[in-house]
């Protein structure tokens, strides 16, 4: 990983929902001693399903003043969130391009004295996690997941497009599997193991459909809780878990957790400084049985 300072991009869910999630990446970045910044003036990034659908244009306008906010800034930024990954990262490849799409935008984007977005890197907290697993951040492992067995959600922003996220292969991804195997823990493959969580349908009783079949799939497979590596998957999975049981009566009780606490949980955080007493579905047992 290239030795730059690094730009928290906090996006809007995490700050306003799951704060507990940015709390946990924090003790991470501290803890394995990887220093990120705190900038002004960002904005939602904006999110990748009705803003991108509804105007182009002004989807690329809003991420590419982000974006020049942290060129200006000079340092790559790294976010907790698949859809703030996938905006900013799909709107940079967009800038390097010659496309005649992004010419008003540029041109909107230095009215601001912005400059263009250039050199700098999107990073997402799983990214950092593949970069500086074996160098750095396996040294700093306390506590070890022994017997646990974990369904990892990638969700569909962090793999897809293929071309432009290049993070892992979007049909059959490893990268995050070989994490949870190097904590001790068993990474669990179910049916429908890379299909979206159905946080973006609209409908939402198909959404929660979507949802419930993961998870029973999940629970099939012999799960013990599932980790995701964004937020609105987690609200997916773990608010969700609680309007299935109101609209179905399904109890799945399989807790959730962001990438972030994970990790914080096996570089030894307090479990009660990590908000997860929060979570709709409780986390307290499986804390207390893998990582007592």
């Amino acid at each position: 990983m290239a030795q730059k300072e690094l730009t928290l991009f906090p996006g809007c869910m995490i700050p306003l929902r799951y704060p507990q999630i940015e709390k946990a990446a924090r003790f991470f970045f501290r803890t394995i001693g990887v220093e990120v910044s705190d900038i002004e003036g960002f904005t939602c990034c904006p999110e990748p399903w009705n803003v991108k659908g509804a105007g182009l244009t002004e989807w690329l306008t809003i991420a590419g003043r982000n974006l020049g906010i942290a060129q200006k800034h000079g340092g790559d930024l790294i976010t907790l969130c698949n859809g703030c990954y996938s905006t900013l990262k799909e709107a940079k490849h967009a800038f390097s391009s010659d496309e005649r799409t992004v010419e008003e935008v540029i041109k909107r984007i230095k009215s601001t004295d912005l400059p263009k977005p250039g050199d700098i890197r999107v990073l997402h907290f799983a990214d950092l996690l593949s970069e500086l697993w074996e160098p750095v951040i396996s040294q700093c492992v306390k506590k070890r997941l022994e017997g646990a067995n974990i369904a990892i959600h990638h969700g569909c922003h962090l793999l897809r497009p293929a071309d432009v996220m290049k993070f892992d292969d979007p049909f059959d991804p490893e990268v995050l599997e070989r994490i949870i195997e190097s904590l001790g823990a068993t990474p669990v493959r179910y049916r429908g193991y890379t299909d979206c969580c159905g946080r973006a349908i609209l409908h939402r009783d198909k959404s929660l459909d979507v949802a419930s079949a993961k998870l029973d799939s999940m629970k099939q497979a012999g799960a013990d809780c599932v980790v995701v590596p964004c937020p609105a998957c987690f609200e997916q999975f773990d608010l969700g878990q609680v309007e299935i049981k109101r609209k179905t009566k399904r109890v799945f009780d399989l807790p959730v957790l962001h990438f972030s606490q994970l990790l914080a949980l096996a570089l030894e955080a307090d479990p009660s400084s990590l908000g997860l007493d929060y979570h709709r579905v409780p986390v307290v047992d499986l804390v207390s049985k893998f990582l007592s």
